[in-house]
């Protein structure tokens, strides 16, 4: 028990300029606080942080089986594990500074796997809604949200990736995340939102009224999320990679 403890308080400090209510959401936070009572058995057990991504990864496959398959049963599981499966990925990252064994292909592969999981939990909520509700306007609705929440992700990698290239090759100095300036607050809100109505499906699951316009909203704010972060990338890719150069 001490040594629970011990590495308890280790990795509560090590967390704390991480994680704080200014960079990261109300909810995310909560899991977060959650992730460090679990962190310490992975590192007792001398689990690798790579290991818990993949278990991640997997419990992820099985939420999202669990939604396709349609029942409000193994919906109502596959809610519960999405939200394991977040206290799990603060647990991959956190092992990994503890044992200081962080690298970027485990930045790469959590990365990776967030992108799956987010998509494909769209996705596969779109039909589960076109199960439910026999309407094709709510499937292409999900359809759109899950293609451009994909998108979305790729779009800030790709301009953060050019403009690290675009700061070597001229000398200059462009932050490669605009969001940390733009869009952390709207970043903040669409996720505590999003995590809010993932939630809600758990309990309207069994009143369709509610289940159905909670979809609708949940995809809307997944739209318009995304569209917001495309322009504005667009936005300060125009303003801050201009200078002209051979491909």
């Amino acid at each position: 028990m001490s040594d629970i403890l011990k590495i308890y308080k280790k990795i509560s400090k090590q967390n704390s300029k991480i994680y704080s209510l200014k960079s990261t959401t109300l909810i995310l936070f909560f899991f977060s606080k959650i992730s460090y009572l679990i962190s310490p058995f992975f590192i007792i057990f001398k689990i690798e942080p790579n290991k818990i991504t993949y278990l991640n990864l997997i419990l992820s496959a099985i939420l999202i089986c669990f939604i396709f398959n349609g029942t409000n049963s193994l919906v109502a599981w596959a809610i519960l594990i999405y939200f394991f499966c977040i206290i799990i990925d603060f647990c991959d990252g956190s092992v990994a500074r503890y044992s200081r064994s962080t690298s970027f292909y485990g930045r790469f592969i959590d990365g990776l796997v967030d992108i799956f999981q987010k998509t494909f939990l769209i996705l596969s909520l779109s039909f589960y809604g076109f199960k439910f509700f026999n309407d094709l306007n709510l499937l292409i609705l999900g359809c759109v949200a899950s293609l451009l929440s994909s998108f979305d992700t790729f779009i800030l990698d790709r301009y953060s990736a050019l403009i690290r290239w675009f700061n070597l090759k001229y000398n200059k100095n462009s932050p490669p995340y605009i969001w940390k300036k733009v869009l952390v607050r709207w970043s903040l809100i669409y996720n505590d939102v999003f995590m809010i109505l993932i939630g809600l499906i758990y309990i309207s699951k069994d009143y369709q009224i509610f289940l159905y316009y909670n979809l609708i909203f949940l995809f809307t704010v997944c739209i318009v999320s995304a569209i917001q972060s495309l322009l504005i990338h667009t936005y300060f890719a125009f303003k801050n990679l201009k200078i002209k150069g051979k491909r």
